[in-house]
């Protein structure tokens, strides 16, 4: 990727991240506002339900007790459906919608209920039977000689007139034997019966009952009908879509938005009709609320559910009675709390949005300026590498950093191109990619050694004029250092008009004795050629001969701590050396040992020149001359007097 789309990229990438950081607080930010501000309401709205419904037990107990103390209750076992006591009933029904009846219960079997109709539907107003304008119904049950009379039903509009009645056949109910009035009689004192099937409606039922002794004796009760109650409760709902439910110890639902639903599903149960629990909310936002609380009081909880919505849940455990204890739960979805931060949120977002995209051209901009100098830069940077010359001038740049970068390059571009020329190209590649060590001492190995000399240079040294044949040299020793240099080979040194070269150090070569006789033989063409141009303009020709040997030697640094010279050490550089002076004895161009040959008699034509013990040598050696490149048939006949192959 270009720097400019680098640049480009890596400012949006920190302007993307700021934004993005800051949209991460200000979401952190939202979620401890909503989770506060859910807190606070749900617990404020958890004080106002629990207090309300603690006041509204409290009243309907207020209600039972003072029923129960009523003279004309206490002092009659057998009021009638005009008595003070049905009249007494029927008013204080009047002012509680939630109600489904009042009723009172003797110790003689003698049972009065006045009960609400105008809130039954269906099946429930069915079963009660009589006028469909009737609103309420008075039931009369007797008992004589224990034996059950047939009880009687009247109905009433909402002024009290009757406008009905029927007669029903006896059918077991004894209130006597009823929980609400054994339990009642047994405490002595008001209870609140737990969540049951009533048996007239067979519809949820929770019953307030006070025993009363007077005159009579009996029992008051209130029944209190949960699925009219969870619609009409004034604390069933909280805000906007808040809500809340109650279920007693044994989980039996007390309270929920969708009560009806829920019994009409259990009341139809293959086990039987049953209340609705909170087993029957196991696949809802409340049942998983409910199967996670670790009972604790309160609880807070707030989760994801499947419609991707996240909801706060607080549950709290209180008591209804003195003897019913329920658990309130309330259930709100995150934007109940959040609505408005949820807006300001979504609005911030935008404007970061477009504040990244307004941004992009502005970085690009600038990108596209800066890329143009590092792109410079980086191209002089580059040329370290190839050891090109430098330009003539540095790169500016307004930026300062910038601007000491480029002259800086400059500088090191320079350097690293003179000192290219002072030494072996090789060298100081390996001396940058740190190949080749800058300490003192070398290593053992194989190399090809290469030694040139111009036939009679000091005559012509002698007549030349010094500023021409420095130039006349200059031309001769790039003709034959680019030959050596294309073949690998490493320029050790100028001698006066001599090279020294080598192969297979600093860089290993497989073929280094074929580099080093072709390099000879491409030298000696090059020098031919520059010969021309030599006699063209009126200079001497520069004959040049050459002494090719391979073997091992020392390679390495050597010199002093201060200065010092890449070099090779060893017989392999003196001999080669000793076949270079050869050339002039047997009158050739190019010898080389018996070691070189052996290596390259396949692949160059070679002649056998002599047996010769060279200078400063003890041992005996086979000098050849390399005549040309190519593949040689007759290599296994070699002839010891001709030495082709």
């Amino acid at each position: 990727m270009s720097f400019r789309l680098t640049l480009t990229a890596c400012v949006m990438f920190m302007i993307g991240l700021l934004a993005a950081l800051l949209i991460v607080v200000q979401v952190l930010t939202l979620d401890l506002v909503t989770k506060d501000a859910a807190t606070s309401t749900m617990d404020a709205t958890s004080r106002s339900t629990v207090s309300s419904l603690q006041l509204q037990v409290e009243m309907l107990s207020r209600m039972s007790r003072s029923l129960a103390f009523t003279p004309v209750i206490m002092n009659s076992s057998d009021p009638g459906d005009a008595s003070p006591t049905a009249g007494l009933i029927r008013g204080n029904l009047a002012q509680w919608p939630a109600l489904d009846s009042i009723y009172v219960g003797y110790d003689n079997g003698y049972w009065l209920q006045v009960q609400r109709l105008d809130g039954l539907k269906g099946v429930q107003r069915e079963r009660v039977g009589g006028p469909a304008d009737a609103v309420y119904a008075t039931t009369i049950t007797q008992w004589a000689g224990g034996e059950e009379l047939p009880t009687t039903r009247i109905f009433l509009d909402k002024d009290g007139n009757r406008i009905g009645q029927i007669e029903i056949p006896p059918r077991g109910y004894d209130a006597r034997e009823r929980n609400w009035y054994m339990n009642a009689r047994k405490a002595g004192h008001l209870i609140t019966s737990a969540p049951y099937l009533s048996f007239n409606l067979g519809v949820p039922m929770l019953t307030f009952s006070v025993p009363f002794d007077g005159n009579a004796h009996g029992v008051v009760g209130l029944d209190l009908k949960l699925d009219n109650y969870s619609r009409s409760a004034p604390i069933m709902k909280f805000g906007k879509n808040g809500y809340l439910l109650i279920f007693d110890d044994q989980g039996t639902l007390i309270v929920h938005p969708n009560y009806p639903a829920l019994f009409a599903q259990t009341s139809v149960d293959a086990a039987g009709p049953r209340l609705p629990s909170t087993i029957d909310l196991r696949d809802t936002v409340e049942g998983r609320v409910i199967a996670e609380w670790d009972k604790s009081s309160p609880y807070r909880h707030k989760l994801t559910w499947k419609d991707g919505r996240e909801y706060f849940a607080r549950l709290e455990t209180i008591a209804l009675g003195p003897n019913l204890a329920a658990s309130v739960l309330l259930i709100a979805p995150e934007d109940e709390f959040a609505a408005g931060i949820r807006e300001l949120d979504r609005k911030a977002r935008m404007i970061a949005l477009l504040a990244c995209l307004l941004f992009i051209p502005a970085a690009w901009i600038f990108g596209t300026r800066m890329s143009t100098t590092i792109r410079d830069i980086t191209g002089e940077a580059a040329r370290l590498q190839t050891m090109a010359p430098p330009p003539l001038h540095a790169i500016g740049s307004a930026i300062k950093e910038l601007d000491i970068l480029a002259r800086t390059i400059h500088k090191s571009q320079r350097a690293i191109w003179l000192f290219s020329r002072l030494a072996p190209r090789a060298i100081v590649s390996g001396v940058l990619d740190n190949s080749i060590s800058t300490e003192l001492g070398g290593i053992r190995q194989e190399i090809t050694a290469l030694f040139t000399d111009v036939r009679g240079f000091t005559t012509i040294a002698e007549d030349a004029d010094p500023d021409v044949l420095m130039q006349q040299t200059s031309r001769y020793f790039t003709a034959l250092t680019d030959v050596i240099l294309l073949q690998g080979g490493t320029v050790d040194k100028f001698i006066g008009d001599a090279v020294m070269a080598f192969w297979n150090a600093p860089n290993p070569q497989g073929d280094h004795c074929e580099r080093a006789c072709r390099a000879a033989l491409q030298a000696k063409a090059a020098n031919e050629a520059v010969n021309r141009q030599f006699e063209a303009e009126g200079l001497p020709s520069f004959f040049t001969r050459f002494g090719i040997h391979v073997g091992e030697a020392v390679v390495g640094n050597l010199g002093s701590s201060e200065r010092m010279n890449y070099t090779a050490l060893g017989n392999v550089v003196n001999l080669a050396a000793r076949l270079e002076g050869l050339n002039k004895q047997y009158d050739t161009q190019i010898l080389v040992s018996e070691s070189v040959y052996m290596r390259v008699r396949q692949s160059f034509r070679c002649r056998f020149v002599d047996t010769v013990v060279a200078k400063g040598m003890a041992a005996e050696t086979r000098v050849y001359e390399l005549l040309e490149e190519g593949l040689n048939e007759e290599v296994d006949a070699i002839d010891a007097d001709e030495g082709r192959c």
